[in-house]
């Protein structure tokens, strides 16, 4: 709000000129003096408007690309110290396979857990049922004692960005029984 104050007066002070004291101090002599008079006045308001909005628009145009350039900015910072932590892992590589694989788990939940502060949660989907606004199958297979739909492997993680889908989860699903020789491709053939 403190930006509108700031730009206001400029528009203001024009409206003023305008209307206030040149118009009023100068009596119009004839028709075509006030005229010229109004008219200068005119032009001189849309001048300067027109240097007002050229000005806001190489600001705008300015602020833009300072967002598009450090947009990201919080996120690559928080980021960062998951590098770090990555690079000393692999600065570990030649002792123990178990280390490794502890710090490299270790990073993976930190960097979940940074991720949750912007909004990122992770779709559980094992043992669930299958729903296509949530899941992409990549796979049916028939699996005697599931029933049809049922989740059986997760191949890829899904995601939700503040409650909406940014990536589905890739699932095996459970094919649905087949049917017994009693149903309707014999029926079809009866007839």
């Amino acid at each position: 709000m403190e930006d509108r104050e700031k730009e206001t007066p400029p528009a203001e002070a024009v409206a003023e000129r305008s209307t206030g004291k040149d118009v009023e101090a100068e009596p119009a002599i004839g028709g075509d003096v006030g005229e010229t008079v109004d008219a200068a006045t005119l032009k001189e308001q849309l001048a300067y408007l027109a240097a007002e909005f050229e000005n806001f628009r190489k600001r705008v145009a300015r602020e833009r690309e300072a967002q598009a350039a450090f947009g990201n900015e919080m996120l690559l910072r928080s980021i960062l110290p998951f590098l770090d932590n990555l690079e000393r892992a692999m600065g570990q590589a030649k002792g123990s396979a178990e280390a490794l694989l502890s710090g490299v788990r270790m990073t993976h939940d930190q960097f979940l857990l940074e991720l949750r502060k912007y909004g990122l949660e992770q779709l559980p989907a094992q043992h669930g049922t299958f729903d296509p606004s949530l899941h992409e199958a990549i796979a049916s297979v028939p699996s005697p004692g599931k029933p049809g739909g049922a989740i059986l492997a997760e191949a890829r993680k899904g995601y939700l960005l503040h409650g909406r889908l940014l990536r589905p989860v890739q699932v095996t699903v459970a094919a649905a029984p087949p049917e017994d020789g009693d149903g309707d491709a014999t029926a079809g053939s009866a007839e």
